[in-house]
């Protein structure tokens, strides 16, 4: 036995010597193990090509992309069936309760027999909004129950968007592929988020009434917004009609990103002819409607780089998360050298968009570090400079295109919504986690350059002008970074990525 305190002896090396050799002998050990399995991940089948399985942290260079902040906002969902009376109904008994925005689906809700954007739809009742605090909404009306996201594909509701004591009133619908109508309208010249004017979140009861016919004079359908003495409508196109909305429930949902807390009720509801009366509990289906737990998407603290998930159909491991449009730069990518528009370069893998907000977006491609980095100024037309990729984003009547785009070293550029030639749209990238298999090639010597930009097997093309090529671009870096302008987020990841810089086809 050895007192406490002792040193012991084996042979002539004292055994706590003993035991630092060998954990660094261990260590060192693992840190070779890391190393090979690392350039096997990178090991090229063909030369001048790097290959990224992502089975271990590739370690590229991070700016900005852990943000999330050490102590996690609470959210608290509690709506449903009450025993008051806010809403001005003839007698005691309503729905609503606590709602917040949250990346999360909360919902209680009526089922229904299956509707559609080609059936005539009806709707009426009163609510009252008794607490508005700012970023808060809440969303009543048709949906499916498959319907995900903001703005919600399959749906067609009022939408309550809080501020400080108030609150303004959307109309709004959402197709099956996430095609949209309500942005908005002009007022003069001044372009008005929502036409109705902002109402005070003092539980005054407002009466309502939504309508929807789907072919008006052999021409668009129309959705007609009543809100006590006011009438709005916005048209639905043909193309809209086209794409379809199946609708499954109806009732009370979460605008479904990051934000505050409402309080708001509903009674004296009428849904296509049915009257919905709250004098005893209807025992609708509550989903996340009572919960509780710290929210992780956090606007605009993006959380993405390495991550050991296998959501983009490859093997265990892979790079992605969440970003958001931030005026502010951040990025994830690795050093590919210096490379400039003289140069050819491709690349190739897997992708999958989860999930995905209106006004969100993301860039995957070349670009330059230092100008990622200097670009700090909040002005939306102080653009980014030298990059050449792919960008995920696209108006809320679409969704989100897979487009080419560019920019030059003095930050001319383009990423054009369709064809400049044939006006055929860039193809779309859904926000349902499926994997997609992607690829991108600049060509120097086509024309001032070209870009070709393969998704799911179709090729898309954007030329560089003239005066792009000779202003030039410088490119040190290839991976994912973020939009610099205000919105929200997005969740991505990539796997099975392969990069040639420099080599040609």
């Amino acid at each position: 036995m050895h007192e406490r305190g002792e040193t012991e002896f084996r042979g002539d090396i004292p055994i706590w010597n003993y035991r630092r050799e060998f954990e660094m002998s261990r260590r060192i050990i693992a840190g070779f193990a890391i190393l090979f399995v690392a350039a096997v991940a990178l090991a090229g089948d063909d030369a001048g090509v790097t290959h990224w399985s992502f089975d271990v942290d590739p370690q590229w260079d991070g700016f900005r992309n852990r943000l999330l902040p050490e102590s996690l906002p609470t959210v608290r969902q509690d709506f449903g069936y009450r025993h008051s009376n806010f809403a001005g109904g003839r007698s005691a008994g309503e729905i609503g309760g606590t709602v917040q925005r949250t990346t999360t689906p909360a919902r209680y809700s009526l089922p229904i027999v299956e509707r559609s954007l080609n059936d005539r739809l009806s709707a009426s009742g009163t609510f009252a909004v008794t607490r508005a605090a700012g970023g808060s909404g809440v969303m009543f009306g048709w949906f499916n129950e498959d319907s995900k996201g903001w703005r919600t594909s399959n749906s067609l509701a009022f939408r309550l968007d809080g501020n400080s004591g108030k609150y303004w009133v959307f109309y709004e619908y959402g197709t099956r592929n996430r095609r949209t109508g309500g942005d908005g309208a002009f007022e003069g010249d001044r372009y008005q988020t929502t036409p109705t004017r902002p109402f005070a979140a003092d539980g005054t009861p407002h009466h309502w009434s939504l309508d929807y016919e789907p072919l008006v004079n052999d021409g668009p359908g129309l959705v007609t917004f009543r809100i006590d003495d006011r009438v709005y409508e916005l048209p639905v196109p043909a193309e809209h009609r086209a794409d379809g909305g199946v609708f499954n429930r109806f009732g009370i949902w979460n605008v479904e990103t990051g934000g505050d807390q409402m309080e708001v009720y509903f009674d004296d509801i009428v849904v296509d002819g049915q009257r919905l009366t709250f004098d005893e509990d209807p025992a609708w289906l509550g989903e996340g409607n009572v919960a509780q737990f710290e929210e992780r998407i956090i606007r605009p603290h993006h959380n993405y780089g390495f991550s050991p998930t296998q959501h983009a159909g490859g093997d265990a491991g892979e790079i992605g998360g969440i970003l958001f449009r931030d005026e502010q730069p951040s990025y994830f990518g690795v050093d590919v050298g210096r490379l400039t528009l003289e140069q050819p370069f491709r690349a190739s893998g897997k992708v999958a968009l989860r999930s995905a907000g209106a006004d969100s977006g993301v860039v995957l491609g070349w670009f330059n570090a230092a100008a990622k980095r200097n670009k700090t100024t909040p002005e939306y037309d102080a653009r980014q400079t030298d990059y050449l990729g792919v960008m995920i984003e696209g108006p809320s009547r679409v969704g989100h295109y897979f487009r080419a785009a560019y920019s030059s070293s003095t930050g001319t550029g383009g990423a054009p919504l369709a064809d400049p030639l044939s006006r055929r749209e860039r193809p779309v990238i859904l926000p349902d986690g499926r994997s997609h298999e992607w690829a991108i090639e600049y060509r120097p010597d086509v024309g001032a350059g070209r870009i070709v930009v393969t998704f799911d097997g179709k090729d898309h093309l954007l030329d560089l002008t003239q005066r792009d090529r000779e202003a030039g671009a410088t490119f040190d870096r290839f991976g994912l970074f973020n939009i610099q302008a205000g919105g929200h987020h997005v969740e991505l990841y990539l796997d099975d990525l392969q990069v040639a810089c420099g080599v040609p086809e």
